[in-house]
């Protein structure tokens, strides 16, 4: 294996161990704020630690500003609605079933490749995906099968993470066309103020904006911990060494260690909240994996 191939599977591995945890961390903050307002200041704290990398590759690169401009409407599309979607779906369920759900978002990009690129798949792909797809499904509607008195809500907040997933396929696709390789990684900056906007523009309409400026001046350490955790590790560094793993390996087995998210959420929700994976759950991770393996083994 190469010093390469070796460096981006390190990367995708601490991506994958930030990611994994991130629900698990964020999820208690939502006893306190709403997923507007958390999302709110994750990006406004995301955009003005990242403004530096913006200013230095703008200076050095000169990009044309019709294609930032571009390039910025692809990702506010992209980013706001769907992941209002995701955060409302996690204030409704468990941090476990959220990222379990969340990390099957690439079974999706596959088939809307094929659908809307037509991109081909072998017949062994085909079942893989058939497999992990289904166990999928279960994972939405594990919550029926339960006792607990919540079990409508955390069914509607994984069909609200599963809408994420379909919504997410539909950016990932058209931003496929438009970038060509992979996405600026020094537009961020701008695209993560522009979305801190939008969500601030809608706070301000439904009137709750004024107690995240509250929440920032007592300075709530388990509200500000959940948003720096995404701002930062969670956003600028997991984007930063995802997008270095893409330069090094082959987009589809890059995609693959989007699977390892929730490996890592077990353990991660079970020391943080003590959330266990039901049988039915449990289930439904093993034909996800076992359609995963079918879909990419090669030989």
């Amino acid at each position: 294996m190469s010093k390469s191939r070796r460096l981006a599977y390190l990367a995708l591995t601490i991506n994958a161990i930030i990611w994994g945890s991130a629900f698990p961390i964020v999820k208690p903050a939502f006893d306190f704020i709403s997923p507007t307002q958390y999302l709110f200041l994750r990006f406004l704290f995301a955009g003005i630690c990242s403004l530096p990398i913006f200013l230095y590759y703008y200076f050095k690169k000169h990009p044309k500003p019709s294609y930032i401009i571009k390039a910025l409407l692809l990702e506010i599309i992209g980013l706001p609605i769907p992941l209002i979607l995701l955060y409302t779906g996690l204030s409704l369920t468990s941090s476990l079933e959220a990222s379990l759900i969340g990390a099957t978002g690439p079974i999706f990009v596959v088939l809307g490749g094929v659908w809307f690129l037509h991109e081909r798949e072998s017949k062994r792909e085909w079942q893989g995906l058939a497999l992990s797809l289904f166990g999928s499904l279960i994972l939405v509607i594990a919550p029926m099968f339960s006792h607990g008195l919540d079990t409508p809500m955390g069914t509607v907040g994984n069909l609200y993470i599963l809408g994420y997933n379909l919504l997410y396929a539909i950016y990932a696709i058209t931003a496929k066309k438009f970038y060509k390789t992979r996405p600026p990684l020094y537009l961020g900056s701008l695209t993560y103020l522009a979305t801190a906007l939008i969500y601030g523009s809608i706070l301000t309409y439904q009137g709750q904006l004024a107690p995240v400026f509250e929440y920032l001046r007592i300075w709530d350490w388990r509200i500000m911990l959940p948003v720096l955790y995404m701002a930062i590790p969670g956003g600028i560094l997991a984007f930063a060494l995802y997008l270095y793993a893409q330069s090094k390996i082959e987009v589809s087995e890059a995609n693959l260690f989007t699977y390892l998210n929730g490996v890592v959420a077990i353990p991660a929700a079970y020391f943080l909240l003590g959330e266990t994976p039901s049988l039915l759950t449990v289930l439904a991770i093993l034909l996800i994996g076992a359609g995963v393996y079918q879909a990419e083994e090669k030989s």
